[in-house]
């Protein structure tokens, strides 16, 4: 089955090596900065991983991004941010409630706050565990 993942789905994909559950699907590109923001935590604040590590699972990050299709909010920036506005959440949330609900996907992410925010769009959301 296809899916929007958000960058929490997809590190937790990695964390629990079950990225094939998810192939074929989407995410946006603002993800790639996301999980690169969460390695460099892991780094740099948290020192849960050293530079090795980090730069290892960056490396993973990058491959594992490649078996996704990667979409743009160009052109659609002022529908995501009327959706922001309305739904009273971040521009990176409502990109991937957008994507969600103009593909008819559902969205896998770790954020309980965004999948309460898909259901009451209509939109079906999931954690990983739950599909």
């Amino acid at each position: 089955m296809n899916y929007i993942l958000d960058s929490s789905a997809i590190f937790r994909t990695i964390k629990d090596k079950v990225i094939d559950r998810t192939a074929d699907s989407y995410t946006l590109e603002l993800a790639r900065y996301e999980l690169g923001n969460i390695v460099w935590k892991q780094h740099n604040l948290f020192k849960t991983i050293d530079q090795k590590d980090s730069i290892k699972l960056i490396r993973i990050i990058a491959d594992v991004l490649n078996i996704f299709e990667i979409l743009s909010v160009k052109s659609k920036e002022d529908k995501i941010l009327e959706l922001a506005e309305e739904l009273n959440t971040t521009f990176y949330d409502a990109s991937y409630l957008y994507y969600a609900q103009e593909l008819g996907l559902p969205l896998l992410s770790e954020d309980m706050k965004l999948i309460e925010k898909g259901k009451h769009m209509g939109i079906t959301a999931s954690t990983l565990s739950e599909i």
